[in-house]
């Protein structure tokens, strides 16, 4: 399981619809969103994807929203739109029981 290549222009929406473009990449595997209709910022750290992807390839499925600690990926939904979007290849929503699993 890899990550998805990340490019500076990408578009994608969230579970919700709102959609987000990325507006830079950090060298260390990181990257920044932006909020179409709002135009905030909010940066996804390479941290964060790797963590998420080792939890994935141990077969761990994500609560929708919740932090950790609480079986999610964040309860931030842009970072948890942004760390399913470079984990598209390897994670999908199951809208039916409300996580992500693994593709």
């Amino acid at each position: 399981m890899n990550r998805s290549t990340i490019t500076i222009g990408d578009t994608f929406t969230s579970r919700g619809g709102a959609a987000y473009t990325v507006t830079s990449i950090d060298d260390r595997g990181g990257f920044t969103i932006t909020r179409q209709s709002t135009g905030k910022a909010v940066k996804v750290s390479g941290a964060a994807v790797a963590k998420v992807l080792a939890r994935a390839i141990a077969g761990e499925a994500f609560a929708y929203q919740q932090n950790t600690t609480k079986g999610g990926i964040s309860y931030t939904v842009a970072v948890e739109a942004g760390v399913v979007y470079a984990l598209r290849d390897v994670l999908i929503r199951d809208d039916s029981n409300r996580r992500f699993i693994t593709n």
